[in-house]
């Protein structure tokens, strides 16, 4: 059985994702560009779920319309706009209260908006959510531990029937990622040090709670069958270097003799 980090680890977390947002949130969402204008930012969001949402919810034949869907690392909701012009209701779970904030100041979307622990989805009901979706998010995760929890709660929180899709990482993004990837905890450290005050690496915070861990496919796919999610699949990611992700997608069981599980949204 996977140990389930303790709380400290989530702790550090939230300290180093608020310092981001405080410090460059756009930049730290989305490191494509060190400097973005805020409507812009948020513009991009169409393509990209156009991108990595429609193709999982096709290949799934999942219709949305009606459904609720949770973004676990939502950010500041820069998804939020174009989920809405699928799915009914909107939550968003995030680490950092400071992203939150951020996100309720400047999304035009309405959305239940949820400060997570890090480690867990606590504070969503079982059975409440039909698609669960989580982008550039998994892959920043340090602790093998944490995504383990994260993919029972998704079990947990899902109707019968409903859908996930977690984009994960199995490699680096450069090799000069990767020679820091290798190195002990006080080499990263010292690496990740180094490289913030030369300017290559403008974020900031523990190196680790950005580089995250490298979990391959096998192992991805390996702790979702024990929570007995069926129709997985690993799918490309298409959005990053090529061996960088992945996406790990499939579907809760349904029950009752293959009836969905009618339950009111109440949001």
């Amino acid at each position: 059985m996977t140990q389930v980090p303790e709380p400290r680890k989530e702790s550090k977390m939230r300290l180093d994702w608020n310092e981001r947002a405080l410090s460059n949130a756009l930049y730290a969402i989305d490191a494509s560009r060190r400097k973005w204008d805020i409507d812009e930012f948020y513009s991009k969001g169409p393509d990209i779920v156009e991108a990595i949402v429609d193709p999982v919810l096709n290949f799934l034949d999942v219709d949305p319309k009606g459904c609720t869907v949770l973004e676990i690392g939502c950010g500041i909701g820069r998804l939020f706009a174009a989920l809405s012009q699928r799915f009914s209701y909107i939550i968003g779970i995030d680490v950092s209260d400071g992203m939150i904030n951020m996100g309720k100041e400047f999304c035009p979307i309405p959305a239940k908006w949820i400060v997570g622990d890090g480690i867990s989805l606590s504070g969503i009901e079982k059975d409440s959510v039909d698609h669960v979706l989580s982008y550039e998010v998994f892959q920043h995760v340090p602790d093998h531990g944490v995504i383990a929890n994260y993919i029972q709660e998704i079990g947990r929180v899902l109707l019968p029937g409903g859908t996930f899709q977690l984009q994960l990482r199995k490699g680096s993004d450069t090799k000069r990622q990767e020679l820091v990837r290798r190195l002990p905890r006080l080499g990263r450290t010292v690496a990740g040090h180094v490289l913030h005050f030369a300017g290559i690496l403008p974020v900031r915070g523990d190196v680790d709670t950005w580089l995250g861990i490298v979990l391959p496919p096998s192992e991805a796919l390996a702790l979702s069958r024990p929570v007995g999610f069926i129709d997985l699949q690993i799918l490309p990611d298409r959005m990053h270097a090529p061996e960088m992700g992945y996406w790990l997608i499939g579907r809760k069981p349904q029950i009752l003799n293959d009836k969905r599980i009618e339950l009111a949204h109440e949001h």
